[in-house]
């Protein structure tokens, strides 16, 4: 959630998602980014700390974020993935829910944006 006039952020969504998440006593095994982006921002980690799920993004993320450093003039910001716990490689594969979901690298929207093709559903980023 960002207020635009404040530049302030809160998580009143992702604590609403929380708030299901517990209602339905459902365990979060994995937080999915599908690419990094200037115009928005990722709850990801706010939800990892709250239900201990790893956090995943496309290993690429680290060709953004070198990009960002630069432009945005942030000499102290790790340009590495290590905001995440797994780096996926297109092609890559793991489980949800003993559901097998592979990784697929689609750049178009961002240059690090990927695909999560999990069992018969693909999870993909904005367009």
């Amino acid at each position: 959630d960002f207020d635009e006039k404040s530049g302030s952020t809160a998580t009143k969504n992702a604590d609403a998602l929380l708030d299901f998440i517990r209602d339905q006593g459902l365990v979060v095994e994995w937080i999915l980014d599908t690419h990094p982006h200037a115009d928005h921002f990722s709850a990801a980690h706010y939800l990892s700390t709250k239900t201990g799920a790893p956090t995943a993004i496309g290993e690429k993320v680290v060709d953004v974020q070198k990009l960002w450093k630069a432009i945005y003039n942030w000499p102290g910001f790790p340009a590495d993935g290590s905001q995440w716990n797994r780096l996926f490689a297109d092609g890559e594969t793991f489980s949800v829910g003993g559901v097998p979901a592979k990784v697929l690298f689609s750049p178009g929207h961002t240059l690090a944006s990927i695909t999560y093709v999990i069992g018969d559903a693909a999870f993909i980023h904005d367009t």
